[in-house]
């Protein structure tokens, strides 16, 4: 063990339980545990940094401290790309194994609204990507805002029905969904 991994060993032992408290009555118990790593790590990395004695603890705090301040900014991001998605109708993604589901709802979105009129697909871009409101909406078109607002809740009307479609035509057979064979 070299000089630089016994005074490592040191400062975990003798800091690890303070360092872990300051993180949990920061942050959630869910995101503790990877603060507390993070925080050690960079420890561990710089450990010719890290003071000698007590006043190792503040200097532990102040990595803590930005680390948490990282997943904080981190979630805030999420929040806000959250309630954007909400916006739209689109529902967060939690794991790898929802992601990939997502993954395939929007091919499967984006193929159903290529199957729509020009025109449908051009008011569900208004209103969804280019985020613009009914009025806005009707300046576009050169239409009035009750018109707009018809003609956007038909377009959605048509893209569901398109989705149900491309849906129930990839769908598989029960005995595939379960592993089993088809006869």
């Amino acid at each position: 063990m070299t000089a630089g991994d016994a005074r490592f060993v040191e400062v975990y032992e003798s800091f690890f339980r303070l360092v872990y408290g300051y993180c949990l009555r920061r942050t959630s118990p869910d995101k503790v545990d990877d603060a507390v790593a993070e925080t050690f790590l960079v420890a561990w990395r710089r450990i010719g940094d890290v003071p000698i004695g007590d006043a190792a603890l503040p200097w532990l705090y102040g990595v803590a401290y930005r680390v948490l301040s990282t997943q904080w900014r981190a979630r805030s991001r999420r929040g806000r790309l959250d309630s954007k998605l909400a916006s739209v109708g689109i529902t967060p993604v939690e794991s790898a194994e929802d992601y990939l589901v997502t993954a395939q709802e929007s091919e499967q979105i984006l193929e159903a609204l290529s199957l729509l009129k020009r025109t449908d697909r051009e008011i569900l871009r208004l209103a969804v990507w280019e985020e613009l409101s009914h009025p806005e909406i009707a300046s576009v078109l050169d239409i009035n805002t009750g018109a707009a607002k018809q003609r956007l809740s038909q377009a959605r009307k048509n893209l569901g029905r398109e989705y149900d479609r491309i849906e129930n035509r990839t769908a598989k057979p029960p005995a595939a969904q379960k592993g089993g064979g088809s006869w």
